[in-house]
């Protein structure tokens, strides 16, 4: 026989309406009766009957994930922590991939938005051309960004503070006596940004002053950073250290200073952003700026789950606050043994 939820509720000694409102993050039940709840419905595999659900409250009970590459071990690992909220409260997952294209995105959103009850954006959408998105929150569409944010935006978002990683990571490049660093400059996107401008603050705070010509554009691809590392080795006058955008950008740098002849960290130091899980496996392990991937990833969860439920109790698309604070997870630098000392 399925679980039930009288069976979890019976297991808690609580009443079936508690079981119900904490797997659906009603903002009335506390924090602890809710992880106590889905705590037993982990454990006794808890599935709920979805077609019954979708037809008593006019909801699909899907949502939609839209991420730029999962190629990339850092949305990877994002998905699955969606998924570890998702699916105790009785949510599937409906996955879009953008490679890091605006055009494509919006494309998958609008798509998406219809057939499921909310979505999680990771968006490559530059700042001044989210109207699109504006619109569609006002039109009634419950959505969360993952890793970004946009002031003129009013739905939650989940992110670090980049800034902060920009400055962290220059830091310590600084710290290990390099005064020329490069940057490898990231996709046309707030995250890319505000990274480059906390490394201009460490530079500013130590007295270093910024060059243009060593802040070059990159994606945040392995390959974009292979391609970039490439073009600035044959213009020769490279750095002596690199702030990358990001860990994959970081890693194809890497391997384009390896393949002609280069040696990391004896001869250019590097630190990359994000922490992917693999990073501390590479021939060199990877110093970098990491934050907590999995809680991103749940709080993102949680927070679009919260806004579903509040439209379907209120059943008015207008709800919505109409401004959000960011939710920050705070980055933290990683040292392993891509960077050395300056010679």
């Amino acid at each position: 026989m399925p679980i039930t939820l009288a069976d979890i509720a019976e297991a808690l000694g609580v009443s079936k309406m508690t079981v119900s409102r904490a797997i659906n993050n009603d903002p009335k039940i506390k924090a602890e009766t809710r992880e106590r709840v889905m705590e037993v419905v982990r454990k006794m595999n808890y599935r709920p009957n979805q077609n019954a659900r979708a037809l008593a409250t006019n909801r699909s009970y899907l949502l939609g994930l839209v991420v730029p590459d999962l190629m990339h071990s850092y949305y990877a690992e994002i998905a699955k922590a969606i998924e570890s909220v998702a699916r105790p409260a009785g949510y599937e997952i409906l996955l879009c991939t953008t490679d890091e294209n605006a055009a494509k995105e919006v494309a998958e959103v609008a798509a998406l938005r219809h057939r499921t009850d909310g979505l999680i954006i990771a968006s490559a959408v530059a700042s001044p051309n989210v109207r699109v998105y504006r619109e569609m929150i006002q039109e009634g569409t419950r959505m969360v960004l993952l890793d970004r944010h946009f002031d003129r935006i009013a739905c939650p978002s989940v992110i670090t503070n980049n800034v902060r990683v920009g400055l962290l990571a220059t830091e310590h490049l600084i710290a290990l006596g390099h005064r020329r660093i490069g940057h490898l400059h990231g996709p046309d996107v707030r995250v890319a940004d505000d990274r480059l401008e906390g490394y201009k603050q460490a530079l500013m705070n130590h007295q270093i002053a910024y060059d243009e010509d060593l802040v070059r554009s990159c994606g945040f691809l392995e390959i974009n950073g292979y391609q970039a590392m490439r073009r600035w080795i044959a213009e020769g006058n490279l750095p002596t250290a690199i702030f990358a955008g990001n860990d994959p950008a970081a890693i194809g740098a890497i391997n384009a200073l390896f393949e002609a002849g280069l040696n990391v960290p004896d001869e250019m130091a590097i630190v990359g952003a994000g922490c992917i899980h693999y990073g501390d496996l590479l021939r060199v392990p990877l110093t970098t700026v990491g934050w907590d991937i999995a809680k991103m990833g749940q709080q993102a969860a949680r927070l679009l789950i919260n806004a579903i439920t509040m439209k379907s109790n209120k059943n008015s698309p207008n709800n919505a606050p109409k401004h959000f604070s960011p939710t920050i997870i705070p980055p933290q630098l990683i040292v392993r043994r891509s960077c050395g000392a300056i010679r």
